[in-house]
């Protein structure tokens, strides 16, 4: 059996992974990727939903500094 790191935030079954019992089932290994999947999704959709101000401040900042120069 492998050592896992229990310090990796990107896995939610680190725990099962080091525990010397079997490993985790198909089952459990399938909602964890799931879990991931959709973690990653949420991520995407808040830094899209985000884009526009981020942009909009850095120009903004940038025309700012220029006008000054």
């Amino acid at each position: 059996m492998a050592i896992f790191d229990p310090c990796q935030h990107d896995d939610p079954m680190w725990y099962d992974r080091v525990e010397p019992d079997e490993p985790p089932g198909l089952i459990l290994q399938g909602l964890a990727l799931s879990f991931l999947l959709l973690k990653a999704g949420v991520e995407v959709a808040v830094s899209l939903f985000w884009l526009p101000t981020t942009l909009w401040c850095g120009v903004s900042g940038w025309i700012a500094t220029a006008r000054r120069s």
